[in-house]
């Protein structure tokens, strides 16, 4: 058993090191424990409900078990595959060529622990990020799950600009929406 563990965080030290592709079974199998929650939280970010996310994440394990896909990159392919299922759940065949919805502004994703967890202030930080442009929502998720700009530009298809771009708007959005919402709940205080 210790053996196993113990290859299966070399495994995973060597993906993070390695730029030589990986079978995508061994790196299901090492990455699932470390990314599945990240990869939901990311989805979570982009606006899906918490079934949503949890299936459009299992769906990119389950693709990442193809027989014969190697990978370089396992933590971005896994974001860029549970991504683009997740736009297919939310596009209808008939509406194909329609845009995507933008999502309910409501925190509407948490299990019952983690809605415990979430403090005020980070419940707001959320609203506020489910608020943002999809792109801006985009380049923030794939900062936060900790993606240089550069690999969050590979993945998402655009310029490093762009992210930066999208990155620097969003940040001001919220700030801006801290701060007008500090000054709401300062009003509602002294009223």
């Amino acid at each position: 058993m210790e053996d196993a563990l113990s290859t299966e965080i070399d495994l995973v030290d060597h993906v993070e090191i390695s730029s030589a592709p990986l079978p995508g079974i061994e790196l299901a199998e090492a990455l699932h424990h470390e990314q599945y929650p990240a990869l939901v939280r990311f989805l979570l970010l982009h606006g899906a409900s918490w079934a949503e996310a949890q299936d459009a994440a299992q769906d990119a394990f389950t693709q990442m078990c193809a027989p014969g896909l190697s990978l370089t990159h396992p933590r971005a392919w896994l974001r860029t595959v549970a991504w683009r299922s997740w736009v297919s759940q939310q596009v209808k065949p008939e509406d194909a060529c329609a845009d995507m919805p933008e999502p309910e502004t409501t925190l509407r994703w948490q299990t019952p622990a983690h809605a415990a967890e979430l403090g005020e202030e980070e419940r707001r930080v959320i609203a506020l990020l489910l608020q943002l442009p999809a792109k801006q929502r985009a380049a923030m998720a794939w900062h936060l799950d900790g993606f240089t700009t550069e690999e969050s530009a590979r993945a998402m298809g655009t310029t490093r600009a762009a992210v930066r771009q999208n990155l620097a708007r969003a940040r001001a959005a919220l700030k801006e929406g801290l701060r007008l919402e500090g000054r709401h709940h300062e009003e509602r205080r002294a009223t």
